[in-house]
């Protein structure tokens, strides 16, 4: 599918997503409880994750009437020197989210699927996250099977960047495993934000098919929701021209000069045989201006120009809702 098919006026989307882009910022609070006050008026936490030991971190919290639980998800936090020279972004990819090996997923409503052992991992650690507020609280999907399911009550779930591919998972995950439980269920959103994929084709097509209610949001200029599938990263190739493009930048990659064009295509050889592929039930992909700032062809405004396009800000912007400086800063892989 072309990019051009696949843009959206922003009025053309649910109303829920200005609701679940504000949750899923507020991942990056540190503050959850006060940023709920602020952003959502009236919405109360009723669930905070201890953060695991490799920063993946997750809250749930309820509208006023009580009609609405919101699960986000933040993921965990990439290191600063990923945007200083391409073979630490490529390891990024490569290793740290571990997409050159995958697992079964078992959670599908027909066929067979795979995903990332990364995902898998980032997957079972928020699976298994502990609720700080009440020790001995159920983990979170008995905790929204008790307080939502049960009544019927709508459930949102939603996360930006790797915290939008973990929430892709949970989503399979939750739809399935009510199924499983013998529990008739047809109340749950997804909304992601600049999410990588996380599996195969099998993964892909059975989490458009199982959840109508999903819908995915990428910036055009964005790198990162465009890993690790072949095609994305062939078009993360021709990104920001004139400047900074990628053909007009030299990198080193595995001890070789190449153009960061060339970096790219034999990234995308890499992961060729993994066949990774996004949804593509309502996938949004919108527009936006290049960064004035970084338009130099240098590596340095190059990862600059990436990092501010990635930001949660331009997701929040799109779909025309307002963060402070703070919470903005907390949302941006140029602040970690």
């Amino acid at each position: 599918m072309e990019l051009e098919e696949t843009l959206y006026a922003v009025e053309a989307v649910p109303v829920l997503a200005k609701t679940a882009v504000l949750l899923s910022a507020i991942s990056y609070s540190q503050n959850v409880r006060a940023d709920l006050n602020t952003y959502l008026p009236g919405w109360t936490l009723v669930w905070e994750g201890i953060e695991t030991t490799d920063g993946n971190f997750a809250f749930i919290a309820s509208d006023p009437t009580g009609e609405v639980y919101g699960l986000a998800i933040r993921g965990s936090l990439p290191p600063i020197d990923i945007f200083k020279d391409w073979d630490a972004f490529a390891n990024w990819i490569l290793e740290d989210l571990d997409v050159l090996s995958t697992v079964t997923w078992h959670y599908t409503s027909s066929g067979a699927a795979r995903i990332s052992a990364g995902a898998s991992r980032a997957f079972n650690n928020v699976a298994e996250m502990q609720d700080r507020l009440k020790p001995g609280s159920p983990r979170i999907f008995n905790f929204l099977k008790t307080e939502a399911v049960s009544k019927n009550k709508k459930v949102i779930i939603t996360g930006h960047s790797l915290g939008g591919n973990i929430a892709n998972v949970y989503a399979s995950y939750f739809v399935t495993a009510l199924k499983q439980e013998g529990i008739n269920y047809n109340n749950t959103n997804l909304f992601t934000f600049a999410a990588p994929a996380a599996g195969d084709s099998g993964f892909a097509t059975d989490l458009d098919n199982k959840i109508t209610e999903a819908w995915h949001f990428e910036n055009v200029q964005d790198v990162i929701p465009k890993c690790p599938t072949v095609s994305g990263l062939i078009n993360a190739s021709r990104l920001y021209v004139p400047s900074p493009a990628s053909d007009k930048i030299i990198v080193t990659y595995e001890n070789l000069e190449v153009s960061l064009w060339d970096a790219y295509v034999l990234l995308a050889g890499i992961l060729y045989a993994y066949a990774y592929t996004r949804q593509e039930r309502n996938y949004i992909v919108f527009g936006a201006a290049l960064d004035p700032r970084y338009r130099n062809n240098t590596l340095t405004d190059y990862f600059n120009q990436l990092g501010a396009q990635h930001a949660m800000v331009m997701y929040t912007s799109y779909l025309k809702v307002k963060i402070d400086a703070a919470l903005a800063a907390r949302g941006s892989m140029l602040n970690h």
